[in-house]
């Protein structure tokens, strides 16, 4: 049977899943609109939606969309909560730009680029996994020229959202510093929402407040720690790892060495940042 707009968007119980964990309708309400503009109509005028929501409503129709075609070039379909919060962390890092804060993140390069002389850089990203109902995380260690002094991955069994993952990677970052005794570095990540964050230059989202609070704290524990923001394409081997965290029960760790997957991504990174030097 040929998939409509309307399925897709309203009829679909996967999709009336979706609609239920953005709370923007009463509870047990059936989602159905005749159009996109329908839904606008409904919210803004006959609800008095904000802004706010009104852009939550758009942002999420826009994740079905983008999963629907996806799973049309065979990728996997994502659950709800995975396609809720996976819009909402677009949605507010799109917003963080607008903003234009006072107080920047440290550094928003497109690639990788090496830490001063004595000191170190952490980059740390995460990865759901919603079959399993878990996330992975990835981090990774290296010094000035590049080399690995130490990395990891961790699958933690709890379903959560994009934007969790990425914050639960944050804190695992710090953890994995406090343990190979490191206290002068600077903490990498390709969130800018979670890097404004943690930097204090805008307030955590509820749903990772607890979590960017408990980072924050564990940063009292370290001589010197610079949380700088990169692009995806400059934070490729933590990302390898947290994905490759979905094949592997809990924890994983190398020290004074690479882990063969991600050998590749940082041969990469080191040519990319002495062509730049």
């Amino acid at each position: 049977m040929e998939e409509t707009s309307g399925h897709l968007f309203w009829e679909c119980s996967r999709t009336q899943e979706v609609w239920a964990l953005t709370k923007l309708f009463p509870p047990n309400h059936r989602v159905f609109f005749p159009s996109f503009l329908d839904l606008l109509w409904f919210g803004a005028m006959e609800k008095n939606w904000d802004p706010g929501d009104v852009a939550k409503a758009v942002m999420v129709a826009w994740a079905l969309w983008t999963n629907r075609n996806e799973v049309w070039h065979g990728k996997k379909r994502k659950e709800g909560r995975a396609i809720v919060f996976g819009a909402l962390d677009y949605l507010l890092e799109y917003q963080m730009c607008l903003d234009s804060p006072e107080r920047p993140a440290t550094s928003r390069p497109t690639r990788w680029s090496p830490p001063p002389p004595s000191r170190y850089k952490i980059n740390v990203d995460g990865a759901v996994f919603g079959a399993q109902k878990a996330v992975g995380v990835g981090v990774v260690v290296r010094d000035e020229e590049g080399r690995v002094l130490g990395a990891c991955c961790k699958k933690i069994k709890a379903p959560m959202g994009a934007l969790e993952a990425e914050a639960k990677a944050f804190e695992v970052g710090l953890q994995f510093a406090k343990d190979m005794l490191i206290h002068d570095f600077i903490l990498e990540g390709d969130s800018l929402l979670l890097v404004n964050a943690v930097n204090e230059i805008s307030p955590p989202p509820s749903a990772v407040a607890a979590i960017v609070y408990s980072s924050l704290s564990a940063l009292k524990d370290f001589r010197k720690v610079e949380i700088s923001h990169v692009k995806r394409a400059g934070n490729r081997p933590a990302h390898l790892l947290a994905k490759y965290a979905k094949n592997i029960i809990d924890f994983n760790v190398w020290v004074e060495e690479s882990p063969s997957l991600i050998d590749q991504a940082l041969l990469q990174d080191v040519s990319f940042a002495a062509c730049i030097q």
